[in-house]
């Protein structure tokens, strides 16, 4: 760990791993590299079967870094066992595959000091593929609101890696959840957001990799998820938006999972998987069943209300 506490963020990033040993060194590279690098990163391995805790022993006797080895609990269990070592007054849960940029810290604490109405500051990600990681530039684009409503509609986060948050914000609401496979980091958000507002730009704070295991998720489940995370939060909105913003949320959700639907189920078709073609199919099913409940929905509401059609001046009119 750095010494000088005078010269790094108080920060605590937990990089939770399982089975990554070929990315984990990186990852913790980038964090250890920072120009404002934190006071403590804590690597929580979840019962990986290769040999992640050889590869790391040299950082630990080094005091560079901790690590924590505990049986397979799930991605959530081994982010809650870092966050409740901690010691920092602010999170950052970075995955085992993805890089911090080198200035994210130096401009994502100021920017939560900045706002001390803010539970979480969100930056951007930049992607890449295999061991070439594209330069990054600074982009010191000014901070938005990031609310509950807007991050209903639309999640704007690919990776946990891209969001600084406070401490104890983190604990009161818990931690992670193990509900909701491959969309935890969302609701989490929502969570937080609950609380009270965010920030959010477009500042780079995280590369995302590419690579098989990322691009061949389970769609079908990863919409079945975000299906409940999105019905399990609408109901925290004022009555009189609720119906309106879950039409948006439910035809966001079936626009960007459609396709990926189709493509799964036509893979498994090909290859004989027939259960796994039945589940993509069912819920492309599902996903435009809720789509015309939403719009059902919030015709109901609007009817009710003596109206046929949102207001020319509501800004979500234009999906209707």
């Amino acid at each position: 760990m750095p010494s000088d506490h005078t010269s790094v963020s108080p920060v605590t990033v937990v990089i939770p791993t399982y089975g990554r040993a070929q990315y984990l060194l990186a990852a913790v590279d980038s964090v250890l590299s920072q120009t404002r690098p934190p006071r403590e990163v804590i690597v929580v391995d979840d019962g990986s079967p290769d040999d992640t805790g050889a590869r790391v022993a040299p950082l630990v006797r080094e005091g560079r870094i901790r690590y924590i080895r505990r049986e397979n609990g799930g991605m959530a269990v081994a982010r809650n066992t870092g966050a409740a070592a901690a010691t920092s007054e602010y999170l950052l849960f970075l995955d085992d595959d993805d890089l911090l940029v080198p200035f994210a810290l130096e401009w994502m604490v100021p920017e939560l000091e900045a706002h001390p109405e803010a539970g979480l500051v969100a930056g951007g990600a930049v992607l890449f593929r295999g061991d070439e990681v594209p330069a990054v530039v600074d982009d010191p684009s000014p901070s938005e609101l990031m609310e509950l409503t807007g991050c209903l509609q639309l999640n704007p986060l690919r990776s946990s890696g891209q969001v600084l948050m406070r401490r104890s914000a983190f604990e009161a609401l818990g931690g992670w959840q193990n509900r909701y496979p491959g969309v935890q980091d969302w609701d989490l958000w929502l969570r937080l957001l609950k609380r009270g507002p965010g920030r959010v730009t477009h500042r780079p704070a995280m590369a995302y990799r590419l690579h098989d295991s990322n691009m061949s998720r389970d769609t079908a489940r990863m919409y079945r998820s975000s299906l409940a995370v999105a019905r399990a939060h609408l109901g925290a909105l004022p009555p009189d938006r609720r119906a309106v913003v879950g039409r948006y949320t439910y035809t966001r959700l079936r626009r960007h999972h459609e396709a990926r639907l189709v493509t799964m189920t036509a893979h498994a078709v090909r290859s004989r998987r027939w259960t796994r073609a039945l589940s993509a199919a069912s819920t492309w099913g599902m996903a435009w069943g809720a789509d015309v409940a939403g719009r059902v929905a919030l015709k109901a509401h609007l009817a009710r209300r003596g109206r046929w059609s949102l207001p020319h001046d509501d800004p979500m009119r234009r999906w209707w």
